[in-house]
């Protein structure tokens, strides 16, 4: 998945959209504990930021190889966490597309440490029933929370149905006509 997005990690960094507030109030109010957060699939941490800069999450700084942090973003591609933005109290880790169990500690976090995992528009790309095993020894027991979201195919809803209809043909068909430039997963 890495090598999909290495060369242009620059211009995905830039241009890929942000997320509404509204996710991350709703996310920590499902979140009991606001220690340490584990953002997989960081990419270029559009969401790593967006906790951080929306001051939803008020997190204590929690003690992980070291160093204080709040917030560990993995991911595979190096290029992309390279355009990351810097923000204090997170880490981010260039891994392998699957973390060994046996270096998860190290990796990531401590085995029952994490308050909250995140997946922003990246769990189509992970081999499920390991990245499952990871969280489950990572999360707090018995309030850690996995969050995981995605873009969908957008429909028009305005006031006009006709226009509205226009727009969801067209915007179906571009959909379909770019499928094979999409990598499969």
């Amino acid at each position: 998945m890495a090598d999909l997005f290495h060369r242009q990690a620059k211009n995905y960094a830039e241009s890929r959209p942000s997320y509404p507030e509204e996710l991350f109030e709703f996310i920590a109010s499902k979140t009991p504990n606001h220690d340490l957060v584990w953002d997989a699939g960081t990419g270029s941490g559009q969401a790593a930021k967006s906790i951080f800069v929306m001051e939803v999450f008020l997190f204590e700084s929690y003690k992980i190889n070291n160093s204080d942090q709040t917030l560990a973003g993995t991911d595979t591609s190096q290029e992309q966490l390279d355009c990351a933005p810097k923000i204090p109290n997170v880490r981010y880790q260039c891994t392998p597309p699957n973390i060994p169990l046996s270096e998860l500690k190290s990796i990531v976090a401590s085995p029952g440490t994490v308050d909250l995992v995140t997946i922003a528009a990246a769990l189509h790309w992970f081999d499920l029933s390991t990245f499952y095993q990871q969280v489950k020894q990572v999360l707090k027991k018995p309030h850690g929370v996995i969050a995981a979201w995605c873009y969908t195919v957008r429909e028009a809803n305005g006031n006009i149905p006709l226009v509205n209809e226009k727009f969801d043909t067209l915007f179906r068909q571009f959909i379909s006509d770019s499928q094979p430039y999409w990598d499969p997963a």
